[in-house]
């Protein structure tokens, strides 16, 4: 049976998240109805999906990744279009075709990396305020840096995950680092896999250091600790991005 992968972006301002929840709309739903609708009786029911990462609600994405198996070769840039016409304009595919026996959006992927912006200025921006944060505090970039240094490497980030009972919260932090330009400060991060709110959770705690509330010191500390209740909580979702997902020998980069 052939499998495809689906990239896709969206503004995930109007959902409820990524993953299907009842009677609440989700990106999944949308997307399997989509596919449903258009593949119709080549399908034995609905379509099912498996994604990358799923994504909190109000989280948007780039480069989400998603893989589904299909009785029939498609031709691809015809159910492209069509979903593209049903989804739109929240919705995007940006590239459909068949992949490699067997592909798994989730259990193939090698990294996964994610993009958090933070306006950083004393008045807001109206047109900024559905994909950055507004933090009107002067931020120290420096200090903020240097706390996502401490991120590096493979270690237990259980201080800034929601509880999972039973699940490692061990991850491999591959990159983290911020930038700015003018206001515009802008947090890179990549890891082989991410736990649920470590991204928002992250950034919360450097928005914390760049205030002057809390110092690197503290961040290693509690980084060593791994108390929950130590951390500074999260941040707001919509500043926050899935911007790429890697896989061995990937040739596909929206």
């Amino acid at each position: 049976m052939p499998t495809y992968r689906l990239d896709l972006a969206y503004d995930g301002s109007g959902f409820h998240g990524y993953a299907k929840q009842p009677d609440l709309r989700t990106v999944q739903q949308e997307l399997e109805e989509a596919l449903t609708r258009i593949l119709g009786s080549r399908m034995l029911g609905t379509v099912r999906t498996t994604v990358a990462g799923r994504t909190d609600a109000g989280v948007h994405a780039v480069g989400q990744v998603v893989s589904f198996d299909c009785p029939d070769h498609l031709d691809t840039d015809k159910v492209s279009k069509s979903l593209n016409s049903l989804l739109g304009p929240e919705i995007s595919v940006l590239a459909l075709v068949e992949a490699e026996p067997g592909f798994s959006a989730r259990k193939d992927a090698i990294t996964r990396r994610y993009r958090y912006q933070i306006f950083n200025r004393s008045v807001a921006d109206p047109f900024r305020r559905h994909e950055t944060w507004h933090v009107h505090h002067q931020l120290n970039l420096a200090d903020m840096d240097a706390a996502a240094q401490l991120f590096l490497g493979e270690q237990d980030f259980s201080a800034f995950c929601r509880d999972d009972e039973g699940k490692s919260r061990k991850r491999y932090v591959l990159n983290a680092r911020w930038t700015a330009v003018e206001d515009l400060l802008t947090f890179e991060i990549e890891a082989n896999a991410f736990c649920h709110q470590m991204v928002r959770s992250l950034v919360a705690m450097c928005v914390e250091v760049g205030k002057g509330n809390r110092t690197v010191d503290d961040v290693a500390e509690i980084l060593q600790n791994r108390n929950r209740n130590s951390a500074a909580g999260t941040a707001p979702p919509h500043g926050l991005k899935l911007v790429d997902v890697s896989y061995e020998g990937d040739r596909w980069h929206p």
